[in-house]
């Protein structure tokens, strides 16, 4: 149904999509010096209407490419609202939480730096490892949307897809950094805004009008017409829910954003604009599940791949031409998310793992290494850049692996962190104790009953799961703090 294209002409959509890129990335970059704030930040420059759009479009990842639709074939209004909304919410209120790590650690890179700084080596290391696992199994989740949608439409092999990707996005990352990152992503959501704008409206003609959605608003079983199920609130919305508003504060991604940003006044309607660009993109592609469900419940469509609904919509009701119109803004979208990642992770290794990044001293960090000079720092920077990526590759190769397990599994890891972290920007009376253990434990019991749970479609393991992260942090940062003495940002943070 969606294989339209021959291997050769496969090969040759992802060249011309890889080429445009690297020569948008050699136009933005031309005439700059390399220096670890222009490759990690940007030079801290990025304006308002670039940074949100930047942020918007990193947020455009696989699950809101491929779930929302999905969700919206399977349980209708409901699946689709419980998965759009906590999205939309997850950006918007990380813009004061932007804002305060600015305030707090006007210097920095990375929130790790400011944990360190706060708590310690120990919190530090947690932090480090949930942010990495994170970067990694994001990474993963891209590659495995993206090759899935390319192998099927130009019979290539997943695997040799999988690494046509990762070749594409290093080829420019690793050239341009930051700055190449938030150019692409201001052409990918362009690009994505535009094709769903036409490819939406579209769909709902040829389908036959707007009664045509409304018969699949219940969902491909006619089950899930209330949009405040019940059951999907339960079973669906508040693992989804935790794991995206935990999103943003779990993730480097965000907060090297925030960093960027010209000025501190610019940081929460950053993030504003972001979040309302962003939600045009799950808003739009979930029409196409329900779409499809009205037609599965009036018998005249079967779909055999339910991660695959919005593409195999397309694919039914339009010209062939246009799924590759939109694999194109599917692999916008998760490109935008690509190389977001490698440069979350250029900047943890430089900045945390080595130490010392430039403008931030390590004499408040414990780091030992003696400074590194400029060229050494970008050689790290650009190294830890082709390890993730081959690591983020491996992870999507394992067999019978789905978007939504590990959509599912690091949203709740990254919730580990996520009452710490508030905690940790906002009060003052939090001990590293209380935060050592608040993450350990969270992450220790926590976090693999939410994975088993999702691993055996059992939402009461996965709620307990869930449940475990949020009480087991917040009682370890009260509990644990009770009887420490009261800490203060340090001095030289503010």
């Amino acid at each position: 149904m969606l294989n339209i294209l021959t291997p050769a002409q496969g090969l040759l959509f992802l060249a011309l999509y890889g080429a445009v890129m690297i020569a948008v990335t050699l136009s933005v970059s031309r005439g700059r010096d390399q220096t670890m704030p222009e490759f990690l930040l940007a030079s801290r420059s990025v304006g308002v209407v670039a940074g949100a759009m930047s942020i918007a479009a990193s947020w455009i990842w696989a699950p809101a490419l491929f779930v929302s639709s999905q969700k919206a074939f399977e349980q209708g209004l409901p699946g689709a609202f419980w998965f759009i909304f906590p999205n939309f919410l997850a950006l918007a209120l990380f813009g004061p939480i932007g804002l305060r790590i600015r305030q707090v650690l006007p210097s920095g890179f990375t929130f790790p730096q400011y944990i360190r700084l706060r708590h310690g080596e120990s919190v530090h290391r947690l932090y480090l490892f949930q942010f990495f696992i994170l970067q990694l199994c994001s990474f993963a989740v891209q590659i495995l949307g993206g090759a899935k949608l390319i192998s099927l439409m130009s019979g290539l092999p997943f695997a040799g897809v999988g690494v046509a990707l990762v070749v594409i996005v290093l080829s420019y990352s690793i050239r341009g950094g930051f700055r190449a990152s938030v150019a692409t992503d201001y052409i990918h959501l362009c690009t994505i805004l535009a094709i769903c704008a036409v490819m939406i409206p579209w769909c709902v003609v040829r389908a036959g009008g707007v009664q045509s959605l409304a018969t699949g608003l219940a969902g491909a079983s006619g089950k899930f017409g209330n949009l405040f199920d019940g059951n999907v609130a339960y079973s669906f919305g508040l693992s989804a829910t935790v794991g995206l508003l935990s999103g943003p504060v779990g993730d480097q991604m965000h907060w090297q954003r925030a960093y960027s940003l010209k000025s501190d006044k610019d940081v929460i309607k950053t993030f504003m604009l972001a979040s309302v660009l962003f939600v045009t993109v799950p808003l739009s592609l979930s029409v196409l599940g329900f779409i499809a469900a009205g037609k599965v419940a009036g018998g005249s469509w079967i779909i055999p791949t339910t991660q695959m609904v919005g593409p195999t919509t397309v694919a039914m009701l339009l010209p062939g031409a246009m799924v590759i119109v939109f694999a194109t803004m599917l692999l916008s979208g998760l490109c935008s998310t690509l190389d977001s990642i490698l440069c979350a992770v250029s900047s943890l290794v430089v900045c945390n793992v080595y130490g010392e990044a430039a403008g931030v001293s390590t004499a408040h960090s414990g780091a030992s290494r003696p400074p590194m000079d400029e060229t050494r720092r970008l050689r790290i920077a650009r190294t830890s850049m082709i390890v993730a990526a081959l690591a983020g590759l491996s992870i999507a190769m394992i067999p019978k692996l789905e978007i939504v397990h590990l959509f599912l599994f690091y949203g709740t890891l990254r919730a580990s962190t996520m009452v710490p972290t508030i905690l940790t920007l906002f009060w003052s009376g939090l001990s590293s104790r209380a935060a050592f253990y608040a993450v350990l434990l969270s992450m220790l019991f926590g976090a693999p009953v939410l994975a088993l749970g999702t691993y055996q479609k059992n939402p009461d393991l996965a709620v307990s799961g869930t449940t475990l992260v949020l009480v087991i942090g917040l009682s370890c940062c009260l509990l644990l703090s009770k009887k420490s003495v009261p800490q203060t940002t340090p001095r030289s943070l503010v």
